[in-house]
């Protein structure tokens, strides 16, 4: 059995990543913190972590992209979830007894609808979705309701008062599966996600750019975070795909003589499930 470590609770959105990329038959091991998750994979306490790193509302989770720089964690796979977020109560609690819902504060940004619809309703800021549910239903919460997935839900036994309370349907989050390089080579497929530090010189970001165009590899996702100890420097994380894996091959190995630093994180295929009931994910 594969154990996997990921941020929150049992029932969070990184729990079903986890099912969808290594089956419902895995060893969880809940981590509080995206640190701690990371960290769990290094010292071989799991064999994977599944991270967030982009949510189509939200933006890129650049603290999931700065560990996967410092920790140099290998991406294996990606997938992509539908964030569904439900309120939930114990049961016996009525939709017009909830006077306060708690939630991590993503998750309560993208359900304002809920709190207009409801104004006597007051938002309480926990550190996970799931676990606010979990809290609520051991007793130990001042709250009366949670925000999270229809999943800690069903785990914790709460009753769901209202479903689908996120403002935003095409709200998904794209997670990798990661593993210590040692364990998992590079691997062939049609995405890349890399990172590259580009020559302080002018036209240097151009030509990295130029890499990717003239091996026909569309770039999907482009990140600048800051270098630690480098005040207004930064590192560009990208994800990268191309429609021949031959093509990112040697697109990559250009790359490494064009970029004053390059490091490729993994190399895997493209997600390619379908959501019949929003069509096909861009």
């Amino acid at each position: 059995m594969t154990r996997v470590s990921i941020q929150g609770e049992a029932g969070a959105f990184s729990h079903t990543a986890a099912q969808q990329l290594l089956g419902p038959d895995i060893e969880l091991h809940p981590c509080r913190t995206f640190d701690e998750a990371f960290e769990s994979v290094l010292s071989h306490d799991v064999d994977r972590a599944v991270i967030p790193v982009e949510n189509a509302l939200a933006g890129p989770v650049v603290e999931s992209l700065d560990l996967l720089w410092s920790t140099g964690l290998r991406v294996v796979a990606e997938t992509r979830v539908r964030i569904r977020l439900c309120l939930s109560a114990p049961p016996g609690v009525h939709l017009e007894d909830v006077r306060s819902v708690a939630s991590h504060p993503v998750a309560l940004e993208q359900c304002r609808g809920l709190f207009k619809a409801n104004p006597l309703m007051e938002s309480v800021v926990v550190y996970d979705t799931a676990g606010s549910i979990r809290d609520l239903m051991l007793g130990n919460a001042d709250y009366d309701a949670a925000i999270g997935s229809p999943l800690a839900a069903e785990l914790y036994g709460a009753e769901v008062l209202n479903g689908g309370v996120e403002d935003d349907h095409r709200n998904y989050t794209r997670f990798f599966e990661l593993t210590v390089p040692a364990a998992e080579a590079l691997r062939s497929g049609d995405c890349a996600a890399v990172a590259v530090v580009v020559r302080n010189e002018p036209g240097g970001l151009h030509e990295v750019l130029g890499v990717f165009a003239g091996h026909d590899v569309d770039m999907t996702q482009i990140v600048a975070r800051p270098i630690r100890g480098a005040p207004w420097q930064y590192r560009f994380y990208m994800e990268v795909r191309a429609d021949r894996p031959e093509d990112l091959t040697e697109c990559l190995r250009v790359l490494e003589g064009t970029a004053e630093e390059t490091r490729v994180f993994g190399i895997y295929s493209r997600f390619e499930e379908v959501f019949a009931e929003h069509g096909p994910l861009p």
